[in-house]
């Protein structure tokens, strides 16, 4: 196994650090805001709990961490979610460095970097990057733990249960490594079952203490995340095949679009690596590609990039053809076709200015599109103001300027109460606007809950507030003017898709 230098790994670092700066570059000259999830994982990062209504808790600790280290910018909020991405091509490169060498390890690394999952995505606050970067240090782990002996064995075991347990509190589709762990138990010489299933008791043991504290916290709150998870993955199951023939059509659009979409979001750094691999191949120029297990190796690097790869691929395409699956469901994918393609690319001896040639066109495309705005101006489609745009930060724009135009006639009632019917509007004003820290609640006319904030923020039915504001896409709705029936205006606003309304809302003869 080739060592790296201390030059190569400088050189590889500097580029690392650079991609980084591209990336926070490129999204700053998007002139993009907080989408709205970005903007709710803010704010709940203002109180640290081990659980929230629609997401485990890993994320929002992460937001913590980088605003207490860069501040509340936009920068701020993103930087270090933004770097779970590099640091998840390094891990995979490690991984890929003790199963194949030096050369396999920069292919692995760079074409994942290069990938629009981490362009793309990457400069986003999701909850994909802690997940990306929990499942490839699972990877690594469970490949050293499973290749190890004795206590370092049990070490490597150990630490694959942190960051099993850790994935899960990033997102719960981590739950699907069971089936990776499963499928390389199945796969692992009959001589080494024992110790890898040992291993793994261990590593689930582990993974579930590290759960606990958010098990309790659920079992506290009469599980809301897990029944919020469970809403949103079986929502229309079953639906689209009781419609007959047109139920069967939706079903096999919603897989078609999802298996494109995997396709698609893997971008042509990969789409190129295949063609000229397969062309070589096809040509007879080149090795066959070893699936053969090396002495002391347990798994071919084919049949463990497989198991990490197709059984979330495969639970995302079910869960398409049961109802509808996002197109980043099964983003950790990514990290198991990347090192196959990067261990293909080094038995096949592919030039390294074609692996680069590669990785570059991967990373300006990736610019482009962040960069490029309404993507139907690049084919000479005109879009008028009330018209659907191709642009992929469409959601996260106009807010800031909106409320920054209220600001004015807001600020003399910051003591007040302030209302809104919309989870939007709520979690963009707390971020835009706080500076003048308002207090926020959630009005619902039915009283019912929807989300985190009609959960743990709604406005009392009994409150007595004499005065409150109401800020919202609409005026006060009439059961709200029925309890302050004097309303004045006190501005509104529009920019982009965004258009703000804020009240002072009275009851009779008070005074705010």
């Amino acid at each position: 196994m080739n060592r790296p230098t201390p030059t190569l790994l400088a050189i590889l670092v500097m580029l690392s650090l650079a991609l980084l700066g591209l990336r926070m570059f490129e999204f700053t000259l998007s002139g993009a805001g907080l989408h709205v999830d970005e903007a709710q994982y803010w704010l709940w990062s203002r109180d640290l709990q081990w659980g929230y209504f629609s997401k485990p808790p890993v994320l929002v600790a992460l937001i913590t961490a980088s605003t207490a280290v860069f501040g509340n910018s936009l920068l701020g909020v993103k930087a270090l979610a933004m770097t779970c991405w590099i640091l998840s091509a390094w891990v995979l490169g490690w991984l890929a460095y003790r199963m194949s060498g030096m050369r396999t390890a920069i292919y692995a690394g760079g074409m994942f970097s290069a990938t629009l999952i981490s362009g793309l995505l990457g400069l986003s606050v999701t909850t994909d990057a802690p997940l990306t970067l929990c499942w490839a240090l699972c990877m690594v782990t469970l490949w050293l733990a499973a290749h190890a002996s004795g206590a370092r064995a049990i070490g490597w075991w150990i630490a694959c249960g942190l960051c099993l347990g850790l994935g899960v509190l990033s997102k719960y589709s981590a739950l699907a490594l069971g089936i990776s762990a499963l499928w390389l138990l199945i796969a692992a010489p009959s001589t080494q079952r024992r110790s890898v299933f040992l291993g793994g008791l261990l590593a689930s043991a582990v993974a579930v203490l590290v759960l606990l504290p958010h098990l309790a916290w659920n079992i506290t709150n009469h599980w809301p995340t897990a029944q919020h998870t469970l809403e949103i993955t079986v929502q229309e199951t079953g639906s689209t095949v009781a419609h007959g023939a047109g139920g069967w059509r939706r079903v096999l659009a919603s897989g078609l679009e999802f298996s494109l979409g995997q396709l698609l979001i893997l971008g042509p750094s990969v789409w190129l690596m295949c063609f000229w691999l397969w062309r070589k191949q096809r040509s007879g120029t080149s090795a066959p590609m070893s699936t053969s297990h090396h002495a002391g190796v347990m798994w071919s690097v084919r049949t463990y990039a497989a198991a990490f790869a197709l059984p979330i691929l495969g639970l995302g395409l079910i869960q398409a053809l049961n109802s509808k699956a996002l197109i980043n469901w099964s983003v950790p994918m990514a990290l198991g076709v990347c090192l196959w393609l990067a261990h293909w690319a080094n038995t096949q001896e592919l030039s390294l200015k074609r692996f680069v040639l590669a990785c570059l066109t991967g990373v300006a495309l990736s610019g482009l599109i962040a960069t490029g705005g309404d993507i139907k101006q690049w084919v000479g489609v005109q879009t008028q103001a009330n018209q659907s745009k191709w642009d992929i930060w469409g959601r996260m724009r106009g807010w800031d300027e909106s409320l920054h135009a209220l600001e004015p006639a807001l600020a003399p009632y910051r003591e007040l109460p302030w209302l809104t019917g919309d989870r939007s509007t709520l979690v963009q004003a707390a971020y835009s606007l706080r500076a003048l820290e308002p207090k926020l609640y959630a009005w619902n006319s039915d009283g019912s809950v929807h989300h985190h904030f009609e959960w743990k923020q709604p406005w009392p039915a009994n409150a007595d507030a004499k005065a409150v504001v109401w800020l919202n896409p609409n005026a006060p709705h009439p059961l709200l003017l029925k309890r302050y029936p004097q309303a004045r205006q006190l501005g509104e606003a529009q920019s982009g898709r965004v258009t703000l309304q804020a009240w002072l809302l009275e009851t009779q003869g008070s005074k705010p």
